[in-house]
């Protein structure tokens, strides 16, 4: 079915052009319903970075079933390259959306990751909002994760989406490695959105938002994320059309040398 609505290739990673609601009401839905298990990676400019640098990172992304461009970034990288994404598809932004579904439809959901703290208020917070909804369970992001009793945990609990926040390639690497124990869900990555949802960090203003300049906020409030944000400047400077033999000088290739 994704097939119909194209696809941008950035660095290797196949980013799904579709808007959030079309992705949600004709893909995600539909699958909830027939009980289908589906792997969705939520993908910002860095992740796709991490990605180059680790190839079996890359395989495991490779592997999911959709890749959304969270990140005005890779809508950019797409722009640079003569490609179309339609829209900017948070992995927040599809999480309440989902919670609000599943509130609705009787679905079941499993948050896992984060401190316990947060776990425990996203769970409060979610069912506050959405006081129908069914919590099959949570855990916090605090294991290791291959280990298989977690995972065994989760699947006992039959849950109909996983909300997996175990940061950047961890949670990827849990859903690759979990889903066969599984005999539904839909499984997504969703990094910090569970800080989010308990209220410990809160998402840029609206205003932010807007403009496309909400990395600018989160860099104001946490002046520690400028190491991760070079990873976005280092991201658009690669798909400026001339610009990859200037950034192999300055040292940000990753080939290797020739043998001499």
């Amino acid at each position: 079915m994704s097939d119909q609505y194209g696809y941008a290739h950035l660095m290797g990673v196949k980013f799904i052009n579709i808007t959030e609601k079309r992705f949600l009401d004709d893909i995600i839905y539909p699958k909830l319903k027939n009980q289908e298990k589906c792997f969705i990676v939520t993908a910002n400019p860095e992740f796709v970075v991490a990605t180059r640098d680790n190839p079996d990172f890359k395989a495991i992304v490779q592997s999911s079933d959709y890749v959304l461009p969270d990140g005005v970034g890779i809508i950019h990288a797409a722009n640079f390259t003569g490609q179309r994404l339609v829209e900017r598809v948070t992995g927040v932004d599809v999480m309440y959306k989902m919670l609000e579904h599943a509130n609705e439809h009787g679905y079941s959901v499993f948050f896992l990751g984060a401190k316990e703290d947060a776990n425990k208020k996203a769970a409060e917070e979610a069912k506050r909002q959405f006081p129908d909804l069914i919590i099959a369970g949570r855990r916090n992001g605090y294991f290791n994760r291959l280990d298989p009793e977690i995972s065994d945990y989760v699947a006992s609990t039959k849950p109909d989406i996983i909300f997996a926040a175990l940061g950047m390639q961890r949670q990827e690497e849990w859903i690759y490695h979990s889903m066969d124990k599984f005999d539904k869900g839909i499984f997504i990555g969703v990094g910090g959105s569970l800080d989010v949802l308990s209220g410990n960090v809160s998402r840029a203003p609206k205003f932010w938002i807007k403009f496309q300049i909400e990395w600018l906020y989160r860099l104001i409030k946490q002046p520690s994320r400028l190491k991760r944000d070079l990873k976005v400047l280092e991201f658009m400077l690669l798909h400026i059309p001339g610009i990859k033999r200037v950034m192999k000088w300055l040292g940000f290739s990753k080939s290797k040398p020739r043998q001499r």
